[in-house]
């Protein structure tokens, strides 16, 4: 069993799409309709199951983890309590792996804005609970360069965060594979 957490975000629903056809999956999400309405047939279709949880709610956590040998974990709480949660339950019920979903800031040494300094203490909190572990670190996603598009055309220029520094952006779809063969790694 696989447990997804995010399932109704950029990456999370791109996990659920790639897993090949057979696996049991579980989708973890707080709102169960959004997800059955972007996986048409979860709850009936064989292998595939939404449940209702929230990393606030020690027990949802358990019910969703119950059975569980790896997750993909996507948290969004600035101060980290998101992650801690999760993993405690995950070691808790014996998950194998937990594949997280970080930034590629957390190796970048001058990086030393509020999510880079979370990202980096919940991944010492991943790498420290004694479960296997896989880190993904993407910075920008093709999916947002639309948004680039008025200040391309009116400017000629993209604008972002970080000045100068070059940015390669991925595709979803890529860092999604990349979950889906997270067995390398400790």
């Amino acid at each position: 069993m696989i447990l997804v957490t995010g399932a109704t975000g950029t990456i999370g629903r791109e996990v659920v799409r790639a897993l090949p056809a057979g696996l049991r999956v579980r989708v973890m999400t707080r709102k169960p309709a959004k997800a059955a309405e972007l996986f048409p047939g979860a709850g009936t279709r064989a292998g595939v199951e939404v449940v209702a949880g929230d990393y606030t709610d020690p027990p949802s956590l358990d019910r969703a983890l119950r059975g569980v040998e790896k997750a993909f974990l996507v948290t969004t709480c600035v101060d980290g309590s998101d992650d801690a949660a999760f993993i405690s339950a995950a070691c808790g019920v014996g998950v194998e792996r937990v594949v997280k979903l970080s930034a590629a800031g957390v190796v970048d040494a001058g990086a030393d804005d509020l999510v880079t300094r979370r990202q980096r203490a919940n991944e010492d909190l991943l790498r420290g609970c004694g479960v296997g572990w896989t880190l993904l670190r993407p910075r920008a996603f093709m999916s947002n360069c639309l948004s680039w598009v008025g200040s391309m055309r009116g400017e000629g220029v993209v604008r972002g965060l970080y000045g100068m520094s070059p940015n390669a952006c991925v595709d979803p779809r890529d860092v999604a594979d990349g979950a889906c063969q997270s067995d390398q790694g400790r």
